[in-house]
């Protein structure tokens, strides 16, 4: 098992759920376009057309919208792969009020 492996299997699944659902709800806004039929699957930059700058804008208005601080210092191409592997590195990743 590799360590993202056991980043991935520590990560709240109620968490990592409501992430997959504010992305979803978030990519009309940051594509400005209509995008129906997206689940945790969904392949961000292949199915979506996400680019880096898209995918920057997308985790800056998940911040915003749920109030939250994302570490990006290891956020990577490979993070943006689907919505869900974006929502895994999130719920792993988020920083703490110090």
């Amino acid at each position: 098992m590799t360590e993202q492996d056991t980043a991935a299997s520590a990560v709240d699944p109620a968490l990592r759920d409501r992430l997959v659902d504010s992305i979803r709800d978030l990519l009309p806004q940051v594509l400005k376009r209509e995008v129906t039929g997206v689940t945790a699957d969904t392949a961000l930059m292949d199915a979506l057309g996400l680019s880096s700058t898209t995918g920057l804008e997308l985790v800056l208005e998940l911040e915003e919208r749920l109030e939250l601080e994302i570490s990006v210092e290891e956020l990577g191409r490979d993070d943006f792969g689907t919505v869900g592997s974006l929502a895994e590195y999130v719920a792993g990743n988020l920083l703490t009020e110090a």
